[in-house]
């Protein structure tokens, strides 16, 4: 575990799920301690001393803002609430349910991510007394000196919410706009199984560049380096990019299996200098989303 400063009082954990500067979640350290994402349940000792480390005592966490249901954003959520009984735990409407009672999307879960599941742990159910449902028109919270507009976001996910924080011009993305693995200079589209849409995506990236953020937070990982606009113009361009080679792979292949390999081999280029099981478990995720979504799988 190791954390990073984003600016004043606001930090990023990284939950060290598979290699370093994979996963984060994000802690606001005021009048209500909050955080953005809880990361996968294998690693919530390692949050948990995360958050002491950003100066908050797990007990005092007030929010837990989870971007969406995906397993490597929520499966913490149990623990966290067994640290501070009374936090709330906000999520989309749609999937607030699955929080309760987690057994079907643990099962969704181990199908879409075959073996790589196992280094994710199973989540534990959240009492629904904690969690907060967010409407389709979003929500705002204030926590302090600070406030976040929970915005829906969808297209990598049906329920998927960006968060927004003006009083920083911090936008914390998700995987709204793709992913960012810094030590490759690699950028991936945020396709996944089961309900990935990039038309709906591709709507997405316009609506949060309205927003003209300062800096972009991303889970996977930490805060884009370049210019903002840059990465909305590369989201664009690696979603479509991404769709049109996977889908001539396949062709090619004729072959699943093979074109997973074909997309790490082409398109990803992640190991190294990340652990190879990285560039295993997202050409996976990569690959069965676009297919899914053209109908090919």
């Amino acid at each position: 575990m190791t954390v990073f400063t984003v600016t004043e009082g606001v930090y990023g954990i990284d939950v060290e799920l598979f290699d370093s500067d994979v996963a984060s979640v994000y802690c606001f350290d005021d009048d209500e301690p909050t955080l953005v994402d809880a990361g996968v349940a294998a690693t919530a000792d390692e949050l948990l001393d995360g958050l002491e480390a950003c100066g908050v005592s797990p007990a005092d966490l007030s929010n837990v803002v989870l971007s969406h249901v995906h397993v490597d954003h929520t499966g913490a959520a149990s623990a966290l609430v067994d640290a501070a009984p009374d936090c709330d735990i906000y999520i989309h409407e749609s999937t607030a349910p699955h929080l309760e009672t987690p057994e079907g999307l643990i099962e969704s879960s181990r199908q879409a991510m075959g073996d790589h599941f196992d280094s994710m742990g199973e989540q534990g159910p959240v009492p629904a007394a904690n969690i907060v449902g967010v409407p389709d028109e979003g929500t705002t919270i204030d926590i302090g000196a600070n406030s976040l507009e929970l915005i829906h976001a969808p297209g990598h996910s049906p329920d998927h919410l960006a968060v927004w924080n003006p009083e920083r011009n911090l936008l914390f993305a998700a995987e709204c706009l793709g992913i960012y693995f810094g030590r490759a200079d690699q950028w991936l589209p945020p396709a996944t199984l089961p309900n990935f849409d990039v038309d709906v995506i591709a709507g997405t990236i316009d609506r949060l560049e309205a927003l003209e953020p300062d800096r972009i937070i991303f889970p996977h990982f930490g805060v884009w380096p370049n210019d903002p606009e840059e990465a909305f113009e590369t989201a664009r361009t690696e979603l479509h990019r991404y769709d049109e080679r996977i889908l001539e792979l396949f062709e090619e292949t004729d072959s699943l299996e093979e074109t997973k390999r074909a997309v790490a081999e082409d398109l990803l280029d992640l190991s190294p200098p990340y652990d190879p099981i990285v560039e295993s478990f997202f050409a996976k995720l990569l690959t069965e989303g676009y297919l899914r979504h053209h109908g090919r799988i």
